[in-house]
């Protein structure tokens, strides 16, 4: 960066927190940190406004991705493959953003990442947290994706009764949750049966069918029975979408229970895949 020693103060400042001073600049700018009081509060003001950036965006990084948007990423046409240039043909220039556009660039992208959830939010095939809190579904649902975060890491012990003993999963998991079903074969969709398990969610028995895809990871089915009031169903059942963390989860409801399917976020097929199910199950 050029000779900064007659910039104003606030650009000087910001030029010391991004570590682009000269060193005799550096200590100009420190001597006179520690003997002018305004110089030392316009100092921690500057500071403190890149902390507070620097925490919103990582904040906002943690933000779950809506399903619309993997599946928009998922789905895209990959770019063109990029050209490299010979060396003597190449661009010579330098990009060192300082401290105030950093900043800018900061709480312009929180912004705009507060506008997108809120939008996103307003879908109404999204299910918001704040929906759930009123929604007598939360409970189950949580306990569905904390089980589904434990188990799907296992190998060896992923399932209680393998597929193998497909007729005994059926009788056991009717008699336990009461619910009348029928293992959906989903070869089609390069999908296989891996077993059953059994666990409580919402202080509910659920019974769940567990699936792994092509690549390895775990798709599974759960079922309890109806957990609000049966409403007249159509031939297609409404699906609800949600995203817990790194979890994608599409809930239906089914004329004796209430169905989800739980997977990796980053699956952009989880809603098409169990609208079929819906018709099979």
């Amino acid at each position: 960066m050029e000779n900064l020693r007659h910039a104003p103060l606030d650009m000087r400042i910001s030029a010391l927190l991004d570590n682009e001073l000269s060193e005799p600049e550096r200590l100009e700018l420190e001597a006179l940190l520690g003997t002018d009081p305004q110089a030392r509060a316009l100092f921690d003001t500057l500071r403190a406004a890149d902390d507070e950036a620097c925490l919103a965006f990582k904040a906002m990084l943690k933000e779950p991705v809506s399903l619309d948007l993997v599946r928009s990423i998922k789905t895209a046409t990959p770019p063109r493959r990029a050209v490299r240039l010979p060396e003597e043909q190449r661009p010579r220039w330098t990009l060192r953003p300082s401290f105030s556009l950093v900043c800018a660039a900061s709480f312009l992208m929180f912004g705009l990442g507060t506008a997108a959830g809120y939008l996103v939010a307003g879908r109404p095939q999204m299910v918001t947290y704040a929906e759930l809190a009123g929604d007598p579904v939360r409970a189950w649902l949580d306990d569905v994706a904390s089980y589904y975060r434990l188990y799907s890491r296992q190998t060896r012990h992923l399932v209680e009764v393998p597929a193998t003993e497909s007729a005994h999963i059926v009788d056991w998991l009717m008699a336990t949750t009461g619910v009348s079903f029928r293992i959906p074969n989903l070869a089609a969709e390069k999908l296989d049966f891996v077993g059953a398990r059994l666990f409580s969610a919402g202080g509910r028995p659920v019974g769940q069918l567990v699936y792994r895809n092509s690549d390895g990871e775990v798709i599974a089915i759960s079922f309890t029975k109806l957990i609000t009031p049966n409403e007249p169903q159509t031939d297609a059942p409404p699906l609800r979408q949600t995203i817990r963390d790194d979890i994608g989860l599409v809930t239906w409801q089914g004329l004796q229970a209430s169905y989800v399917l739980t997977g990796p976020s980053s699956d952009a097929d989880l809603d098409t895949l169990a609208a079929r199910i819906a018709g099979i199950i």
